[in-house]
């Protein structure tokens, strides 16, 4: 990863901070969904369905240009979560205080820029093992899926605090879509690409927004759902405005007045809970969770139109794996 080896008091070095701390970021925490979606992608490109038998090797189908596209994938990733925190104010990810909190704003955005140059320093390394023609496709992908994150990061921040009640759940899914499909799209097109796969890419592209739009929505949800492991505060999004397909739903059901009242309330605690019964009494939740079947079948039809077979059952395991809800909003205080 890095030009020379860090020791233990790399984080004592001035010279050598920057690297330590993107490193260290990088390592830590995480499901690591996209970078295994890129190495997957890239032994099913190149073995087939020999890549899903009970004896194969995952070590061996492995070469050094899919791990080192999983990095780069990986590595953009956290660097969009430094930015990301920072914009939205978060103070812990991964069980511990988030990066600007714990060394500064500044710090952090040049992290998270050393990240992004680490990324794309990492994938253009490849030219001579992939192809210079296949390391320039990936590279124009992932700015693309760059420009399209910020776009929708952007939008996200445009509308907190904005007055009135004007969000549609078309809004909050598009404002989704913008911000994870992307980070999908991407880590499927790299090994696939890379792998010399065969692939519909419009087929691609419309299962990683389907994907997307699905894995956002279970974010909204998972808000509602104490994680004392990793710090999270209950109903977060409340308390900053976020535009989440809740508060969407919420409003369609002309239940803005009450919500901007039930969120100004000058209690953290009380305002949750005023929202929380808000959500519940206009059936917010339960939309929620069933937009997130929906897509969900919507991802698992495309998966059996895809071929050749192999990659359709990635995709089949990766709406599974992905669009699993691993626990329902809690009710009452």
């Amino acid at each position: 990863l890095t030009d020379g080896a860090l020791g233990d008091d790399a984080l004592a070095d001035p010279l050598l901070e920057t690297e330590a701390l993107g490193v260290e970021w990088l390592r830590c925490g995480g499901k690591r969904l996209r970078p295994f979606v890129t190495v997957a992608a890239w032994a099913l490109g190149r073995h087939g369905l020999d890549a899903l038998a009970a004896d194969a090797d995952p070590q061996a189908m492995l070469g050094e240009p899919a791990r080192a596209l999983a990095v780069a994938i990986e590595a953009l990733h956290k660097a969009s979560l430094i930015h990301d925190d920072i914009a939205d104010g978060d103070e812990f990810r991964y069980g511990r205080p988030t990066l600007h909190v714990s060394h500064g704003v500044g710090r952090a955005v040049n992290v998270g820029d050393w990240l992004v140059g680490l990324g794309y320093r990492l994938i253009s390394a490849q030219a001579d093992a992939i192809g210079a023609e296949r390391v320039t496709a990936i590279l124009a992908r992932l700015a693309s899926a760059q420009l399209t994150l910020s776009r929708g990061q952007g939008a996200e921040l445009a509308w907190i605090g904005r007055e009135g009640g004007g969000l549609r759940p078309v809004d909050a899914l598009q404002i989704g879509a913008l911000k994870t499909a992307p980070a999908f799209e991407v880590a499927l097109f790299a090994g696939l690409c890379a792998a010399d796969a065969e692939f519909n890419d419009a087929l691609i592209r419309r299962f990683s927004t389907y994907l997307g739009e699905a894995y956002q929505v279970l974010n909204d949800l998972e808000d509602w759902q104490s994680d004392a492991s990793n710090k999270v505060a209950l109903g977060r999004d409340v308390l900053t405005g976020r535009p989440t397909i809740l508060r969407a739903f919420a409003t369609e059901a002309g239940r803005w007045d009450r919500l901007a009242e039930a969120a100004e309330a000058t209690d953290p605690d009380r305002a949750v809970r005023a929202v929380r019964a808000l959500y519940e009494d206009c059936g917010a939740f339960e939309r929620a969770r069933a937009l997130v079947n929906g897509l969900r079948e919507r991802c698992l039809v495309l998966a059996g139109d895809t071929r050749p077979e192999a990659l359709g059952e990635l995709l089949r395991f990766l709406t599974r794996t992905v669009l699993r809800e691993r626990s329902t909003p809690r009710t009452g205080s």
